[in-house]
């Protein structure tokens, strides 16, 4: 893009000058592409066992929420699509701190929301290791199918002593061919 601009300012009556003004637009769009979704990082690393692919998409709140002692401090939400070779497809929810009500003996419903769609109420899983901060979503094939054409995501979840909060997300940019 420099370049293309840089001919233009110095050489605006040359071929190349003229040329360059032509691919501007072409050149604008490629870089508003790669800009969308910087809020995305995706991370492919070997899985112990097998020495298969572990593949993950994962993007953090653009809100923050504030809980009481001992849990106090603004905290962002994760989300996290997970591809594993030998624990299957995952949607993964985290807060930093806190604990989120979702016990195998009991009802742990996530509500998402995308864009202004209707609410999907979906009912999660604890992990394995029964860690409070982290809870599993069903509905991994709703969320690739939604992804690529969502600008936001909204989970709420009921934390202990909080109620319900609301967990906002850009999912702008996600990037399929990146999950794959």
């Amino acid at each position: 893009m420099s370049s293309a601009e840089s001919l233009i300012a110095n050489f605006p009556e040359t071929p190349e000058g003229k040329q360059a003004q032509q691919l501007i637009p072409e050149l604008e769009k490629a870089a508003a592409y790669d800009a969308m979704g910087q809020q995305w990082r995706y991370d492919r690393s070997d899985e112990g066992m097998s020495g298969k692919a572990v593949i993950s998409a994962q993007v953090t709140s653009t809100n923050t929420i504030n809980l009481d002692f001992p849990y106090s401090g603004a905290q962002h939400g994760t989300l996290t699509l997970r591809r594993h070779p030998r624990w299957g497809n995952d949607v993964i929810f985290r807060i930093e701190r806190g604990q989120i009500l979702c016990h195998s003996y009991g009802d742990c419903t996530i509500n998402v929301k995308f864009d202004d769609g209707k609410v999907i109420r979906l009912n999660g899983n604890p992990p394995e290791d029964n860690s409070s901060e982290v809870v599993f979503i069903p509905g991994f094939s709703t969320f690739t199918k939604q992804l690529p054409n969502a600008k936001r995501v909204k989970i709420e979840v009921s934390l202990y002593q909080a109620g319900n909060e609301v967990f906002e997300f850009d999912v702008s940019g996600f990037k399929p061919e990146n999950f794959k």
